[in-house]
């Protein structure tokens, strides 16, 4: 990787930093997807906000959360950017041709049960789409509708309605997941004291479920014994088939771990998660696939 050399006013590199910001969320990742230090993107983007006159984002643990003015900012440079991609097929003699296609974000989980069924349903109707799926985490998914990378996404509240709209497809409150021959497999429902003392499978700190079951324990003053962690959504459900613990996900995610044969037993207190199909406020792609989002959210509910 390599340092920058310096350039006055915004500039061309200078936008094309800031705008790999905000589609990775963070300095680390743009400075790897461009192949320059993380000094440099970090600097470069110090000048990109001096020039233009305020801060442009907000830290917190899972990265840099654009303001509304970064987004505002944001969509003029993608749109110069794709003007500039246009110009450069068109040099090379690429004049391609519209498709018709759809890019969804969805876990990782939903991405192996959930969206193999849509896509099959939907090619069915139609033959000639075309669909590009992304397996993310939660915020990166939002991340990727947020920035255009992905037409639709399918995710949990909560969502800015700034940037966003959806579709509510259904409520879905916390469960444990664990073997059938397991010891506590009997009981009708679980609480943080019965699996205080059973080896669990979480995901990464930084996810607010993890945070909010791990809260459950420390408000009956347990520390629950993790010895498995994961970043990708529902995977937890593989290892608990294969005896590693008990994981506590939630009624949606455990529908997409059917595969695993394991069973599902309500977790108290639980929390109430929201799913829905979401899109990017005003997106004219989405506007003019309207019916094809509407067979998505209903076919979402039927099978979710």
């Amino acid at each position: 990787m390599t340092d920058m050399p310096e350039e006055a006013g915004i500039g061309l590199r200078r936008a094309q930093i800031f705008r790999e910001i905000i589609r990775s969320g963070s300095t680390r990742r743009a400075s790897k997807v461009l192949r320059i230090t993380q000094s440099a993107v970090s600097q470069q983007l110090k000048l990109f906000e001096e020039h233009v006159g305020e801060k442009l984002f907000i830290r917190d643990r899972r990265g840099l959360i654009p303001t509304t003015r970064a987004v505002e900012i944001y969509n003029r440079i993608d749109r110069y950017f794709d003007t500039l991609g246009h110009i450069e097929r068109e040099i090379f003699g690429s004049f391609a041709v519209a498709r018709n296609s759809l890019t969804i974000a969805a876990p990782h989980i939903v991405c192996l049960s959930l969206l193999p069924k849509l896509v099959a349903e939907l090619e069915r109707t139609d033959p000639s789409l075309e669909f590009y799926v992304r397996a993310q985490s939660y915020d990166q998914i939002a991340q990727l509708v947020l920035t255009g990378e992905a037409d639709v996404g399918l995710s949990r509240l909560p969502l800015d309605e700034r940037f966003f709209e959806w579709q509510s497809i259904m409520a879905s409150r916390s469960v444990c997941l664990l073997r059938p021959d397991h010891a506590l497999a009997g009981k009708k429902f679980l609480t943080a004291e019965d699996v205080a003392s059973e080896r669990m499978i979480t995901l990464d700190r930084e996810f607010s479920s993890n945070l909010m079951v791990m809260n459950s324990f420390a408000h009956k003053g347990h520390t629950p014994f993790v010895n498995v962690r994961t970043d990708a959504v529902g995977f937890s459900a593989a290892f608990a088939a294969y005896g590693s613990g008990i994981t506590v996900v939630n009624d949606f995610i455990a529908r997409q771990c059917e595969v695993f044969n394991l069973k599902t037993i309500p977790f108290r207190p639980g929390v109430v998660h929201e799913y829905v199909v979401f899109w990017r406020r005003g997106s004219d792609k989405v506007s003019r696939q309207a019916a094809l989002i509407g067979a998505i959210v209903d076919y979402a509910k039927r099978c979710a």
